[in-house]
C-alpha cells in the first residue's frame, strides 16, 4: 500500500510537470508568430524552475523538521490554486519588436511559473520521504525516479494523440487542475502514511565495485553531476530546434526529442536496464561517427530525423548512464538531483541564450555532440592510464574541437577552398580513408573511439558549408532562426536562405559579369510565369485590373513588391526584424528599393498585426509566411482566415503560399476555407504546367487560391492549371485547438492529392 500512494502520487505528479509544458507553450505559441525559439525557451525556463523546485525541497529535508516542511509545502500547494485554470494573462503586455526573450521568459513565469514550482518540488520530496518510510525498498528509492519519468513519458505522448485532438485548450486546462487537486490529496496521504511507520536503521549502499560511497560529495563529483546533466539538456534543445524548423512547430514535435530524454532516464535509472551502460558505450562511436556526415549530405530533411534522433539517444544514454555510476547514497538524494537539475539548466540556457548570441549558425549542435566523449568515463580513464595507442587521433579530435568554437574561421576556409579545391577533395578523402581505418580496427581503447568520432565531426563541419560554390555575404541569428545572404561563384545571384530553405533570389550580374541594369526580375518561387503571379494577376482582372490595398504577410527578400501595379498600395507584415534589414539593404537585394513605391512593412506577427487593421480593407491577403520551410500553423487554421475575411473587401480573395517539402497543406486550406464556406484553388505541380529553370532559380509555386465566390479569382477556376479538391479528400480543418501535422506528413509522402 504505502508503495502504491507514492508511485501514485509520483506518477500522477509527472504526468502533470510534463503535460502542462506542451499546453501552456501552445497557449504562448501563436502570439510569436509560430517560432520555433518558443519551445526552446519553454524548456529553458521549466528547467531553470524545476531547478528551484528541487533546490525548495532540498530545503525542506536539510533545514526543516519534518512536520513542518510537510506544512510548507501544503501551503505552497495550496496558493498554486490561485493561479488555476491555467491560461494566458489578460492583462499582459502586448508582443514588443525586442527584447522578446524576456518578454517571452515572463510571460510563462507570470502564466504558469508558480503552478510549475509547486509540482516541481513533488518528485524529490516523496522519494525523500520514502527512503524514511522503513519498506522493504526504501534503502534505493532511485527506481521511483524511473517511475516519474514514466509518468512524464506517458503525459507526453498522450498530449498529441490523446489530450489535443479531443479537448480544446480549456478543457485541458481544467483536466491539469483536476490533477493538481488529486495529487494535492495523494501528498497528504503521503505524508500521513510514513508519520506513523518508524524509519530502519540507516543504511550504507555500496557502488559496483564495492567501494562505500562518501557520506559527503567532493566538490568535483557535484561538478560531474551538472556537466553529465548539461550536455544531453543542451542536445535537447538542438534536436527540438532542428526538427520543428523545417516541419512545423507544434505539440506532436516537441514531444519526441523531450521523450526520447526521459526514455534514456527511464533506462538508466532501472534496475534491469534494457540497455547497459557498457552497451551504450560500445554503441557510442559506432553510431554517432557515420551518422554525423550523412545528417550534412543534403539529404531530405525528413529521412534524416531519425538518424538525428538515434544520435541524440545514444549521446543521452552514455550521460545519464555516467550519472548513475556517480549517484549517491539516498541522503544525498534531493542534493545529487539538485546539481543535476542544475547541469539540465545550464545546458538549456547554453543552447537557447548564449549560443545564438555569440554563433551566427548552429554550431553549438556539433559541439555539444564532441563534449558527450568527454563526458565517457572510460575515455578520462584511458588518459590516466596512458593508453594512447591511437594518440594522434585525440590530437585531430581536440584541435577539431577548439576549432568549432571559432565560428569566424569557417567563412574563411570556405573562401579558401574557392580557391584550392583539390586540396580540400584531398583532405575529404584522407579523412574518409581513416573513418574506414577506424571501424575496421579494434576499438580496445576510448580513444580509438575518440578518432573515429573526430573524423565523423571533420566530415560533419565538411559538408555544413552547405554548397562550397556559395560564398556568404552575410548571416543573422536571432529569435525566429538564422538567416544568410549567399552569392554563387560568379556573383551571379544572390539568394536569401533562412534555415535550410532558399526563400527567394535575385540576379545581380548578367553572364559576362556586368552588373545588371533596370529593375530586378522576381526569381524562385515568384517569378512572374508562377503560380503566385497568375492568382495575383486574375484577382487583379476581377477588380478592373487595380488592387487598391494588398496585404502580404511575411516579406523575404521584397520579390512581391515587384508584382505591383502603379496606383496599388502593398503592405508587407514581417515579424523578423532581421528579414526587414536584410531586405531593405540594396547591396543584398533590390526588390524593395527599385519596386517597393507605395509600400510599406509593419514588423509583428501578421496575425496579429492584420487583425488591428480595418474591416473591408483589402483586395487580396497574400499569405507568404515561412520559418525554414515550416508554415506557421496559426496563420491557417479556421479563426485565422475569420480574420482574413473580415479585413478583405467583399469580392476580395485569400492568396495561400503553400510550397513545402514535408507537408500536404492543400487538402487543409481546402477543408479550413470550406468553414467559412470559402472555395479553394490549388495550382497543379503537373510537369510542364508551370516555367522552370533550377539553374536560372526559376521554381514552381504551390499555391491555393482561396474566395467566398469562384468570379471573384477571374479566369483561374477555369484555368487547367489549377484544381479543386473533391471534398472526400479534404482533411480535417485546422483551428487553434487542432492541427494534425503528422496527417499531413503522412500525405505528403503518399502524394494522394499532387496533380
Amino acid at each position: 500500500m504505502v508503495l502504491g500512494i507514492y508511485s501514485a502520487a509520483i506518477f500522477i505528479s509527472a504526468m502533470l510537470l510534463f503535460g502542462v509544458q506542451p499546453l501552456y507553450s501552445k497557449i504562448v505559441l501563436p502570439k510569436l508568430g509560430g517560432s520555433p525559439a518558443v519551445w526552446s525557451l519553454a524548456l529553458v525556463f521549466f528547467q531553470a524552475v524545476l531547478l528551484l523546485g528541487y533546490g525548495y525541497a532540498h530545503l525542506l529535508i536539510t533545514k526543516l523538521k519534518p512536520y513542518h516542511g510537510f506544512l510548507l509545502h501544503l501551503c505552497v500547494l495550496a496558493a498554486a490554486l490561485v493561479w488555476l485554470p491555467i491560461s494566458y494573462p489578460p492583462d499582459w503586455m502586448d508582443v514588443p519588436q525586442s527584447g522578446l526573450t524576456v518578454w517571452v521568459l515572463g510571460l510563462f513565469a507570470v502564466g504558469v511559473g508558480f503552478p510549475f514550482f509547486a509540482v516541481s518540488a513533488n518528485a524529490p520530496l516523496l522519494q525523500a520521504w520514502f527512503s524514511t518510510s522503513g519498506h522493504a525498498h526504501a534503502r534505493d528509492p532511485y527506481f521511483l525516479y524511473a517511475a516519474s519519468n514514466f509518468g512524464s513519458l506517458l503525459a507526453l505522448v498522450s498530449y498529441p494523440f490523446i489530450l489535443e485532438p479531443w479537448l480544446s485548450v480549456g478543457q485541458q486546462s481544467m483536466a491539469w487542475t483536476g490533477g493538481f487537486v488529486i495529487l494535492c490529496l495523494l501528498i497528504a496521504c503521503c505524508w500521513a502514511i510514513i508519520r506513523k511507520i518508524p524509519a530502519k536503521a540507516e543504511y550504507r549502499p555500496e557502488t559496483t565495485d564495492g567501494a562505500l560511497k562518501p557520506d559527503k560529495p567532493a566538490t568535483s563529483l557535484r561538478i560531474q553531476w551538472a556537466g553529465l546533466a548539461m550536455v544531453p539538456s543542451g542536445l535537447l534543445v538542438g534536436v527540438s530546434n532542428y526538427i520543428t524548423t523545417d516541419l512545423a512547430s507544434v505539440p506532436f514535435l516537441w514531444v519526441i526529442p523531450l521523450a526520447i530524454f526521459l526514455v534514456t532516464f527511464i533506462i538508466s535509472f532501472s534496475r534491469n536496464p534494457v540497455l547497459s551502460h557498457s552497451q551504450s558505450l560500445k554503441l557510442h562511436a559506432w553510431i554517432v561517427a557515420p551518422a554525423l556526415p550523412l545528417m550534412y549530405l543534403g539529404w531530405p530533411g525528413l529521412y534524416l530525423f531519425p538518424l538525428h534522433l538515434g544520435v541524440f539517444f545514444i549521446s543521452s544514454m552514455v550521460c545519464h548512464g555516467e550519472l548513475v555510476k556517480r549517484r549517491p547514497k539516498a541522503e544525498r538524494l534531493t542534493e545529487f538531483y539538485l546539481w543535476m537539475s542544475f547541469g539540465g539548466v545550464l545546458g538549456g540556457i547554453f543552447s537557447s541564450l548564449i549560443a545564438p548570441n555569440i554563433f551566427d549558425t548552429v554550431i553549438e549542435y556539433p559541439i555539444l555532440l564532441s563534449a558527450v566523449f568527454l563526458c565517457r568515463g572510460d575515455f578520462w580513464k584511458a588518459l590516466k592510464d596512458g593508453k594512447l595507442r591511437q594518440g594522434w587521433s585525440f590530437i585531430v579530435f581536440g584541435l577539431l574541437l577548439a576549432a568549432s568554437f571559432f565560428e569566424m574561421t569557417l567563412q574563411s576556409l570556405n573562401d579558401l577552398f574557392l580557391k584550392f579545391p583539390t586540396a580540400f577533395f584531398i583532405i575529404l578523402m584522407l579523412s574518409a580513408a581513416y573513418l574506414i581505418f577506424g571501424l575496421i580496427s579494434s576499438i580496445r581503447y576510448p580513444v580509438t573511439q575518440a578518432g573515429l568520432v573526430a573524423v565523423g565531426l571533420l566530415l560533419a563541419l565538411t559538408f555544413r558549408f552547405d554548397n562550397f560554390s556559395q560564398r556568404v555575404i552575410e548571416t543573422d541569428r536571432g529569435f525566429f532562426g538564422v538567416s544568410s545572404v549567399t552569392a554563387d561563384r560568379d556573383g551571379r545571384y544572390h539568394l536569401l536562405k533562412h534555415g535550410t530553405t532558399v526563400h527567394g533570389a535575385e540576379r545581380r550580374r548578367d553572364n559576362s559579369g556586368a552588373l545588371t541594369k533596370g529593375p530586378p526580375v522576381p526569381l524562385t518561387y515568384y517569378h512572374k510565369d508562377g503560380a503566385l503571379a497568375e492568382a495575383v494577376n486574375e484577382i487583379r482582372n476581377s477588380n478592373d485590373g487595380l488592387l487598391a490595398n494588398v496585404a502580404v504577410i511575411g516579406l523575404g527578400t521584397g520579390s512581391m513588391a515587384c508584382h505591383g501595379m502603379p496606383g496599388e498600395h502593398w503592405r508587407f507584415f514581417e515579424i523578423d526584424p532581421a528579414v526587414i534589414r536584410i531586405a531593405r539593404t540594396p547591396s543584398n537585394f533590390r526588390f524593395l528599393s527599385e519596386c517597393g513605391g507605395d509600400t510599406d512593412i509593419i514588423v509583428g506577427d501578421g496575425r496579429i498585426m492584420l487583425e488591428k487593421q480595418p474591416d473591408n480593407k483589402f483586395d487580396v491577403i497574400i499569405l507568404d509566411a515561412f520559418s525554414s520551410d515550416s508554415i506557421p500553423v496559426h496563420l491557417i487554421t479556421s479563426e485565422a482566415l475569420a480574420i482574413y475575411f473580415d479585413k478583405l473587401k467583399p469580392g476580395g480573395a485569400l492568396v495561400f503560399h503553400i510550397s513545402n517539402r514535408y507537408l500536404e497543406l492543400g487538402s487543409v486550406v481546402s477543408s479550413t476555407a470550406a468553414t467559412q464556406d470559402a472555395f479553394t484553388y490549388i495550382s497543379s505541380m503537373k510537369n510542364g504546367l508551370w516555367l522552370t529553370d533550377k539553374t536560372e532559380y526559376v521554381l514552381p509555386a504551390l499555391v491555393a487560391a482561396v474566395s467566398k465566390a469562384p468570379g471573384n479569382l477571374g479566369q483561374l477556376p477555369y484555368s487547367g492549371n489549377w484544381y479543386k479538391l473533391d471534398k472526400e479528400h479534404f482533411s480535417e480543418p485546422w483551428t487553434d485547438d487542432y492541427s494534425n501535422v503528422l496527417g499531413a506528413i503522412y500525405r505528403n509522402q503518399e502524394s494522394r492529392y499532387k496533380r
